[in-house]
């Protein structure tokens, strides 16, 4: 959410004091604060990304007494949307590991998310990128993030939502620079037609690599 959001949402007045929160808690960790390409500072995007706290919203707030409730959560589509999402966190704080297998440790680099609503009138598709890596030798890296029990299938789908996003970043922000597509995943990537379109893909194994 934006400063505006948080403001609208929770009522908290427009002050000097709600300053001092949002940098409070994002050097504790619970919050992160980021600016999408192309986006003044002003609408820097607030995200909360405290593990626990996300679980306990998600699950415990209103957990049953069913001393059989998790083993029942197994595979459930709450469940699933959760790992996904834990994934994601799992990989955003992995930053330095992602650049390592991608040999640019030593390349100076710019973090952010991206978004563009749909406009067709000018071919724009609309698009949400949750990680863009920025590089200094003009490149790209824009990371899809996907968790999955095994290795990783690229669909249709998939690929085309893939070259949309890259059309959407190209067409509205004017970037010269490469745009590498960059699968991150649990377990590597199937090789199938869509495959090869992908420049790099890292796993899980990757992330905690030392």
């Amino acid at each position: 959410m934006t400063r505006e959001e948080l403001i609208k949402a929770s009522g908290i007045p427009n002050s000097g004091d709600l300053t001092v929160k949002l940098e409070e808690l994002e050097s504790c960790g619970f919050i992160r604060r980021y600016y999408a390409v192309g986006m003044k500072k002003k609408n820097a995007v607030y995200q909360l990304i405290d593990c626990f706290t996300l679980f306990h919203f998600k699950f415990l707030e209103n957990i049953p007494a069913d001393t059989h409730f998790w083993s029942n959560q197994i595979n459930t589509p709450a469940v699933n949307a959760w790992m996904r999402l834990a994934f994601e966190r799992v990989c955003m704080e992995h930053i330095e590991q992602i650049k390592m297998k991608l040999g640019i440790s030593g390349v100076f680099t710019e973090v952010n998310s991206w978004y563009c609503k749909e406009d067709p009138d000018k071919g724009i598709f609309g698009s949400q990128i949750d990680l863009l890596i920025i590089r200094k030798d003009q490149v790209i890296n824009l990371c899809e993030m996907k968790y999955s029990g095994s290795e990783y299938t690229i669909t249709e789908k998939v690929d085309r939502s893939i070259r949309n996003k890259i059309s959407d970043l190209v067409l509205m922000t004017g970037t010269k620079y490469a745009v590498y597509p960059t699968l991150v995943t649990t377990y590597g990537l199937v090789g199938n037609s869509y495959a090869k379109n992908i420049q790099s893909v890292i796993t899980l194994d990757d992330l905690f690599a030392m």
